[in-house]
């Protein structure tokens, strides 16, 4: 049975080559592999995934083929993880605008209330490594855009860990899975970098005072204004993901400002 890095995959239809792309790609999109990383070799995923070798190649062929990776021959070969230019990101994104916008409804709710039942349960160590977590974010100015990224989905995953709840924590990554394609179109300028840190330092210092609902408007804030970014980025492309129509259900709960 195929199973994803370190989770049971759940149960699948799908020809092995096809869930082999389906795992690969979830770890892409988590930012578990960033651009310019290179995959497990084949013998590798061989192992880890318990499928044979034409499965891994098959799911290799897929991702190669809607870019999301590059396969090199040679002795310095492999499958190397691509970064997402703006136009393809832009195209990804198209056809999925009603998906996109019912799961920013979704996590508007789902979130928020992960954050409130993480600040009633959340432990010593996991406040620690949200501490480190926002640490490097704030004084690394190094970091790529998509190092940041896979920061920010370590500290909502632990958030969402911290609930105690597995179906709560699975709802989380999911979306998070989701998300990624509205991120993509995102542009990720200082002022934007800086909102998120002080999303990022209100949540925490709520978790540690066990502040549940504190926490919960906390990040109540805090999807609201990924949700405005990616509102904006799109209707620059010309692309309303949130029409008059469609109240946000954050704002409707007086935390649409940050």
């Amino acid at each position: 049975m195929v199973e994803h890095f370190g989770q049971k995959a759940r149960p699948s239809r799908l020809r092995l080559g096809e869930q082999v792309a389906e795992l690969l790609l979830a770890a892409i999109r988590l930012h578990e592999f960033l651009p310019g990383e290179r995959l497990p070799s084949e013998r590798e995923l061989c192992a880890r995934l318990a499928v044979n070798r034409s499965a891994v190649r098959e799911g290799l062929r897929w991702l190669e083929q809607h870019r999301f990776i590059e396969i090199r021959r040679g002795k310095y070969g492999g499958a190397f993880v691509l970064n997402t230019p703006a136009d393809l990101a832009l195209e990804r994104i198209r056809n999925r605008i009603p998906d996109l916008r019912q799961v920013l409804e979704y996590r508007a709710m789902i979130e928020p209330f992960a954050a409130r039942m993480a600040a009633q349960r959340i432990g010593d160590l996991e406040l620690e490594h949200l501490r480190d977590l926002h640490r490097r974010e704030q004084t690394d100015l190094g970091l790529t855009r998509m190092q940041l990224r896979a920061i920010d989905v370590e500290l909502h995953e632990t958030i969402a860990r911290a609930s105690r709840n597995q179906y709560v924590f699975q709802a989380v990554r999911e979306m998070r899975l989701r998300l990624a394609e509205g991120l993509d179109v995102t542009d990720r300028t200082l002022t934007r970098r800086r909102e998120s840190q002080a999303g990022h330092t209100e949540l925490i210092q709520a978790l540690e005072r066990h502040d549940a609902v504190a926490a919960e408007t906390a990040m109540a804030r805090h999807v609201a204004a990924t949700q405005r970014a990616i509102v904006a980025a799109l209707a620059d492309k010309g692309i309303d993901l949130l029409p008059d129509a469609v109240a946000s259900p954050v704002a409707g709960r007086g935390h649409h400002t940050a």
